[in-house]
């Protein structure tokens, strides 16, 4: 098997077209990489200090099918094997096709940057893998899966267009999610940003902490078992349900009103709308836009680490009962039944609330206050 020596390197590029490889990146006690095809070409360059180099794996047979008919995948596979040693703390890999398996326990890898056209991508790493700060995977087409046992990283980019991803045991200061289609599911994990875009799929986030979420989606489903007690978390969707569960039985503030006739709302905590952002708390805020779709909210104690114990079943049906409306909107409702504010004034003030005059004459018309209910 021909092998490479790249023991001085720190930082290692791979770029590998016209064949579609299964590679294979783990620790060693020497640096170095191994190929089973003679038919392929390998070249290497270094910098001038011999910390970085770079590997071009090319092969030739391929490029009339892979240029015309893009038959080289099916025709030619490429077994890659890269073994690291303490040293290195930086990988790259540029990749036309080619299934990617990392375990990463006992590596120094600080930085790792996958790009693929196609191909399933596995991360693994144990109780030694904790050097990790920066972690992309942009693939067009393939599965992802990552688990690393807890490890703290800055940054985590995922983007794909088409496949799904899983993420376990991982505590991440920045995600960055981003796909086309394609399943989310995070398990057992924290993090403190999270930005998630995708255009069809379903988003589950289990026995996890998140501080802050911005979620935007054109279809699918949102779940989040736990957002934590000062959480910010906007969510914006064309079709789909929300599940939020809290951490804290707090009051929430809705830094934007929503549209009870597209969309219906459960919660078993007071929610607090105001017209003025300025004025808005900068924590325990909920900004929901939800063209259709039911969205529920649950309030619950605080666990810590015992965040599995959460009850996971869904919530019963979610309902438009007074009981699911914000303190305004029954303060509101309580001084019109009083008598004490006019109709017209009520709607003056659900108007405040963000309604247009003709959802607030049905969302009185709905609870009973009738035209006749006039100064």
């Amino acid at each position: 098997m021909p092998k490479i020596d790249l023991n001085d390197a720190k930082s290692i590029k791979i770029k590998a077209r016209n064949f579609h490889g299964r590679i294979k990146i783990c620790h060693g006690e020497i640096t170095h990489l191994e190929y089973e095809d003679q038919d392929i070409n390998v070249g290497t360059s270094w910098n001038s200090i011999r910390t970085t180099v770079s590997i071009n794996i090319d092969y030739e047979k391929g490029d009339f099918l892979s240029r015309f008919f893009s038959f080289s995948k099916m025709f030619h596979e490429v077994p890659i094997n890269l073994y690291i040693a303490d040293q290195v703390n930086e990988i790259t890999l540029d990749l036309s096709s080619a299934d990617i398996e990392a375990d990463l326990d006992s590596t120094n890898l600080y930085n790792l940057t996958i790009k693929t056209r196609s191909g399933d991508v596995d991360i693994t790493g144990s109780n030694q893998t904790k050097t990790l700060k920066f972690l992309m995977v942009d693939t067009g087409s393939g599965d992802v899966s990552i688990n690393l046992n807890k490890s703290e990283m800055n940054e985590l980019i995922l983007k794909g267009a088409s496949g799904d991803f899983e993420i376990h045991n991982v505590n991440i200061l920045n995600g960055d999610f981003s796909m086309a289609s394609g399943d989310v599911f995070v398990d057992n994990s924290k993090i403190e940003n999270l930005k998630l875009n995708m255009a069809s799929g379903d988003v589950s986030i289990n026995k996890s902490i998140v501080k802050v979420a911005n979620f935007k989606t054109a279809s699918g489903d949102i779940f989040v078992d736990s957002l934590g007690e000062d959480f910010y978390c906007s969510v914006n969707t064309a079709s789909g349900d929300t599940d939020l569960i809290v951490q804290g039985k707090e009051k929430i503030y809705l830094e934007s009103p929503i549209n009870r006739y597209s969309s219906s709302i459960k919660s078993n905590v007071d929610l607090v709308q105001s017209s003025d952002s300025s004025t808005m708390p900068k924590k325990r805020v909920l900004k929901i836009n939800v063209l259709s779709g039911d969205i529920s909210i649950r309030g619950v104690e605080p666990q810590g680490k015992v965040i599995e114990e959460i009850e996971k079943e869904k919530p019963e049906d979610v309902s438009k009962g007074d009981e699911f409306l914000t303190i305004e909107e029954k303060k509101i409702l309580s001084l019109l039944k009083e008598e004490k504010i006019s109709r017209s004034f009520a709607i003056e003030l659900l108007k405040e609330l963000g309604y247009s005059e003709e959802l607030a004459e049905k969302f009185l018309k709905d609870r009973g206050c009738n035209t006749w209910q006039e100064e």
